[in-house]
């Protein structure tokens, strides 16, 4: 994991056995794994609030609304992807994310996510809560 400026988070990632398909590619839907957990990480390691202490404590959950990806290059069995958060968007209950993958520099895939803070107690939008909306407003988008 790495953070690489206050704007931006990145978290690198073996491509393991299991994320393959017979021919050593990564699956695609485990692409979506990879971001999900990226993005837990985002809030743990560079916001500041352990993801799972969110969903347990908290109830409070960021389905994704909308996806969409981009895949330029295959991923395969024993590279290391990197992956980078860009905050895109920061709305009163809804963020926007890329999700931009390398291997060794070389982009592989680009994803842009919206996720929307809900309740888990009635499944209902949110407003990001203060702490984190502050911890989020230091991620501004940038260049890459």
């Amino acid at each position: 994991m790495a953070v690489l400026s206050k704007a931006l988070f990145s978290h690198r990632i073996p491509v393991r056995f299991t994320h393959t398909d017979p021919a050593g590619f990564v699956f695609f839907p485990r692409f979506f794994e990879m971001f999900q957990a990226v993005m837990e990480d985002w809030f743990t390691y560079a916001l500041g609030f352990r993801y799972a202490d969110l969903i347990q404590d908290r109830r409070l959950g960021t389905p994704v609304a909308t996806i969409q990806s981009t895949f330029m290059a295959p991923c395969r069995l024993g590279e290391e992807l990197d992956i980078t958060v860009r905050l895109l968007r920061l709305g009163t209950s809804s963020l926007q994310v890329s999700f931009r993958g390398s291997v060794d520099g070389e982009q592989r895939l680009e994803a842009v996510s919206t996720m929307v803070m809900i309740s888990l107690d009635d499944g209902r939008p949110r407003a990001i809560p203060d702490d984190i909306r502050a911890s989020m407003e230091t991620y501004q988008a940038v260049s890459l």
